[in-house]
């Protein structure tokens, strides 16, 4: 052949897919050109289709047949080899290349078809390297003026074309969802801390270092890819949260009026409104803005002046305790003006004068003017309540005290009446049943150890007392801080998970909403949600309310995050187990082996048509292999990952190596100090049992 890359001809065109009858010399899956040999005859290899003033045609081939044809032999001689065997192949078409200022350019529109008998091409290195090697660039900034806004990441190389290596958008990637799927061992970990190493090694060595990824690590594998390995190897202890390798810990004090009555299973119609007065409340005190406020004082204060009208209905002698009620009263308004304080105060004036001169001798009998006492204690009554709407009014006014992340020490936590100030006088005694519950409720989740995480903010190697305290340990203002931030969660229950990982997300985001406008995009952020899953899954009927919070949490960012600057990276072993929103919103796919039929129907519905063919082979991937797609590449590809150095703690157990090579003994002690379940030399006599109760009763909560 003339043209040793030709290998046949176009014998269908339907829509965007063509057929190709290859040429009897093209039988080899290889064929040598002159750069090198190169695959030409199989699944996945690529073909171009020239059609005229310079341009082609690129697509994959997706499938090979064979077809009987009657071809009788030409020629003077008799023969009865009348059928021949007419070999095809199926070609996705992918888009079209042309060739400008000495470099081929990738366009994934088509708007010329090749015609029947368009020869088709082996596409060369420079073809090739046109759609791996050149990725769209993409989120140019407002009047830049250079082309160097964006950066080519490399991911890997084509299956079965290592000459080649496909690269992506760096911008694409990391300012928009991404999605990593794949079965358990199939290299999702590995991807994840490729792509992410890879991102912050081509930001160079800047003094001006600061936090841009942070990693949910769920499983506690990511440690050795990211930190240095002294820091890698640090103690893990139950019902704590690290960063970094060192002890972090999430505040319940960022929990928002709606997370708060979620985590203690407050009802609606009873508990709810209480619940969120209270944590109103109980965060005014740390806002400057309402330090001033007296409402505890003042419901104080209104409570001796009802105490003092129902006394004047008593039967016994009520002179002096009249008296003494005003006082305190009067003591716990200090200098706020209430209204027709001076008329109770003239109405009982000969009283606490006949007081201060007869002293213990008067006869404490019924006043003369008990009208006038009870018609001015009245209006004081009206006026305390008037002043107590007002800063209640005032506390509902400011910026969401309820939702602001204000510190609130164990003491007030702990403080029984803390409940019943948010509740009237008047309401008590109705709702006392429902108010107790709540009150057993929040005793309990303080004495449970599993949300330990959230309430060691007041320990001296994790204190934090604002919400600054606790940015600043990602290392915010510091020159040297880490790029990567390991959150590492594998130590957290599975009722505690949802609400830290939501807590985090939420925190994050606003942080970033608060951020002036033009500044959004000079620091951006991405959370990486490892077995997102776990946290994020679809809305279910009576699903837990902290899997409802974090879905939701993690949707909004997967909906408006980009305009803020905050981007996700979903990592799962089950797509089809995470909120459909959060997917739907994912720009670009890293799917790696899938075998479940529900993962990869629905992972189909969602991924663009020209990729749902090369979707067919997701069930035979080799671990470390990916189908690539999205926005940040041309066209859908499979891809070999490079393997990241160091590997994140995610490699597959050798039985048979470690179970014939390894003779040390099981680290049982080591396990049972790190689960606090050390053994103690000190046990009770086997008749003596009340010691073993007593024990029993110090870990109740009641």
């Amino acid at each position: 052949m003339e043209n040793p890359r030709i290998i046949g001809h176009v014998v269908s065109v339907n829509g965007f897919r063509v057929k190709v009858e290859l040429l009897t010399e093209a039988r080899s899956p290889s064929r040598a050109t002159l750069d090198g040999v190169q695959t030409a005859v199989a699944i996945n290899s690529y073909l171009t289709f020239s059609i005229g003033s310079g341009l082609s045609v690129i697509g994959v081939i997706t499938d090979l047949e064979a077809r009987e044809s009657y071809d009788p032999a030409s020629g003077d001689e008799l023969s009865l080899d009348f059928i021949k065997a007419r070999r095809i192949a199926s070609v996705q078409l992918l888009g079209t290349i042309e060739r400008e200022v000495n470099q081929w350019q990738f366009n994934p529109g088509i708007t010329i078809l090749p015609t029947l008998d368009t020869p088709a091409e082996i596409g060369s290195p420079k073809t090739l390297a046109a759609v791996f090697e050149n990725p769209p660039k993409r989120n140019k900034p407002d009047g830049y003026e250079g082309n160097d806004f964006d950066f080519d990441l490399v991911l890997g190389y084509p299956t079965g074309q290592k000459s080649n290596r496909v690269k992506a958008s760096y911008n694409d990637l990391f300012s928009r969802p991404l999605a990593i799927v794949g079965n358990t061992g199939s290299g999702k970990s590995y991807s994840v801390a490729s792509l992410i190493k890879k991102a912050m090694q081509e930001l160079g060595d800047d003094e001006t270092n600061a936090p841009h990824i942070f990693i949910l690590d769920i499983n506690g594998e990511y440690a050795r890819a990211f930190l240095p390995e002294k820091a890698a190897q640090y103690t893990r202890q139950p019902d704590h949260v690290y960063l970094n390798g060192e002890e972090f810990g999430i505040p319940l004090w960022f929990f928002n009026a709606q997370e708060i009555c979620a985590w203690l299973s407050a009802s609606e119609q009873t508990q709810e409104p209480v619940l969120k007065d209270w944590w109103a409340i109980v965060k005014s005190k740390q806002n400057p803005a309402h330090k001033a406020s007296g409402d505890n004082t003042l419901r104080h204060a209104l409570t001796k002046i009802e105490t003092l009208i129902e006394c004047l209905d008593s039967d016994k002698p009520v002179k002096k305790t009249a008296c003494t009620l005003f006082s305190i009263a009067k003591s716990y308004w200090d200098e706020r003006k209430i209204d027709d304080v001076a008329d109770l105060e003239q109405a009982l004036q000969p009283h606490m004068g006949q007081a201060t001169a007869q002293g213990r001798n008067i006869d404490w009998d019924r006043p003369d003017n008990e009208r006038a006492i009870r018609e001015a204690a009245q209006k004081v009554q009206t006026g305390l309540k008037n002043e107590l709407s007002k800063d209640i009014a005032a506390l509902e006014e400011s910026a969401n005290t309820a939702d602001t992340p204000l510190f609130i020490s164990r003491i007030d936590l702990m403080d029984p009446t803390l409940v019943d100030r948010a509740v009237s006088q008047e309401d008590v005694g109705r709702i006392e049943s429902h108010l107790t519950t709540l009150k057993l409720r929040l005793k309990t989740r303080l004495d449970d150890k599993r949300w330990k995480s959230l309430f060691n903010y007041e320990k001296e190697d994790t204190k934090f007392t604002n919400l600054e305290d606790w940015l600043q340990r990602y290392g915010f203002s510091k020159n040297e801080s880490p790029r990567v931030s390991i959150v590492d969660l594998s130590m957290l229950a599975h009722d505690t998970l949802p609400y830290v990982c939501c807590i985090i997300g939420r925190i994050l985001l606003e942080t970033r909403e608060r951020l002036p406008a033009s500044e959004r995009y000079k620091h951006p952020w991405g959370i990486v949600l490892e077995e997102a899953h776990n946290y994020a899954r679809p809305p279910r009927q009576n699903e837990d309310r902290g899997q409802a919070l974090s879905r939701m949490v993690f949707e909004r960012i997967a909906k408006e995050g980009r305009k803020f600057g905050l981007s996700l990276i979903v990592a799962s072993q089950r797509p089809s187990e995470i909120s459909p929103t959060i997917i739907s919103q994912c720009a670009n796919f890293v799917s790696h082996r899938l075998q479940n039929p529900d993962d990869i129907d629905h992972f189909r519905r969602i991924i663009p048509m020209q990729a749902r063919r090369l979707l067919d082979q997701v069930t035979v991937l080799a671990s470390g292999e990916a189908i690539v797609f999205g926005s940040a590449f041309h066209i859908p590809t499979r891809v070999q990952i490079d393997v990241p150095q160091p590997s994140p703690w995610s490699q597959t157990a050798a039985p048979y190596h470690q179970w014939k090579t390894n003779n040390e003994a099981f680290p049982l002690k080591a396990i049972m100090a790190n689960w606090k379940l050390q053994a103690s030399d000190k046990r009770p006599a086997s008749d003596d049992t009340s010691q073993i109760f007593d024990d029993l009763e110090d870990d109740m909560p009641f």
